[in-house]
């Protein structure tokens, strides 16, 4: 199976999973070839991603960084928040059901490690602000241990997932926004973190470590970030976690006004910003432990051929690969895959990813 963009390279291919709308509707049956008419009744759906079957990807199943059911549990948690918050804006989220989403997080961490993991993506736009939740939540959850901050997993799930709640209070046109925003609208964004912590009150559960976690998530080493303008110490160590899992999830996904960045260009940034935006020792353990190349990336290698990641091994650059076409596009009537940390491929590297 094969994971593809929307695009006219997937013209030809037959469905391998139904792609389904926001309402859970499929659109298609497996099976079904792709068309340029189905392509644009996908599209016009808000379908970004499609799964289809490819004899080059024989064999290959790739899992996300969340199970397909802690993805049920949370469309279902927070379709039901946004609802009760959109009829009564001072409504307390249900503390109980959000951690039944942290502790299936937890399970999947124990279950999959990140060098097993594939990005999650959303398949249409509706899914985005939910795929960059629980990515946010999953990457902090699975870096925790490495930064000694293993007894605050699930408090860190919970901040991860809870994070950006309060950007539902706020103008779509706002949120939406292209460009530089006027002083009145950047407070208005910046607001949107007291707007969380108002309905996640103490008296009702809600812990205050994923509190402070959630109320430091824009604040950066250097001070320049918000709403406290916090710097170094005064940042708790749990928000410098979920600062940094913030902007690398985010960068991951398509944004109005900037395109979507690769893991590896996200990782790129997150290591620029050490000490400066983020916390040194936060930044190393992306660094050791974050694949730039995660499993099921397409990939161009230096000798102009493409390949996916099937695996990743202890050197998180170089990771096992199945070389599926030549420098000139043609499909290898013999794939193979290759270890490109063996020393015999040292002089072959990823130089850009496809998709």
């Amino acid at each position: 199976m094969r994971r593809m963009r929307l695009d006219d390279e997937a013209l030809g291919f037959a469905l391998a999973v139904a792609p389904a709308d926001k309402s859970g509707l499929a659109l298609a049956a497996p099976g079904t070839t792709i068309t340029a008419e189905l392509m644009e009744r996908l599209r016009r759906a808000g379908i970004q991603i499609v799964y289809v079957d490819d004899p080059a990807f024989s064999g290959l199943f790739f899992q996300a960084v969340v199970s397909s059911e802690t993805l049920a549990l949370a469309t279902e948690v927070l379709e039901k928040a946004r609802a009760d918050l959109a009829a009564n804006p001072d409504k307390a989220l249900d503390y109980r059901a959000f951690a039944r989403v942290a502790r299936s997080i937890e399970r999947d961490a124990d279950d999959l490690s990140l060098d097993e993991a594939m990005v999650l993506y959303p398949e249409h736009e509706g899914q985005r602000d939910l795929v960059h939740s629980l990515n946010r939540a999953s990457l902090a959850v699975r870096l925790a241990p490495v930064l000694d901050l293993g007894r605050y997993r699930f408090d860190l799930g919970l901040a991860g997932l809870l994070a950006d709640i309060g950007m539902w209070f706020l103008p779509s046109d706002l949120v939406q926004k292209k460009g530089s925003l006027e002083p009145e609208e950047r407070a208005q964004i910046e607001g949107h973190v007291m707007d969380t912590l108002r309905v996640l009150p103490i008296e009702q559960g809600w812990g205050s470590v994923s509190r402070v976690a959630i109320s430091q998530h824009h604040e950066r080493m250097d001070g320049s970030g918000y709403p406290k303008q916090l710097r170094g110490e005064e940042i708790h160590r749990t928000g410098r976690l979920i600062a940094a899992c913030d902007v690398f999830t985010a960068l991951t996904l398509e944004r109005p006004g900037r395109d979507l960045f690769s893991p590896a260009e996200a990782l790129e940034f997150i290591i620029g910003g050490a000490d400066s935006a983020f916390d040194f020792d936060v930044v190393t353990a992306f660094h050791r432990h974050v694949p730039p190349y995660p499993v099921g990336t397409e990939v161009q290698l230096s000798t102009g051929e493409r390949a996916v990641v099937t695996e990743v091994r202890g050197l998180k650059s170089r990771p096992v690969v199945r070389v599926f076409s030549d420098a000139q596009g043609n499909r290898l009537d013999t794939i193979y895959e290759t270890d490109l940390s063996e020393r015999s491929e040292h002089a072959r590297t990823i130089v850009g990813v496809i998709g």
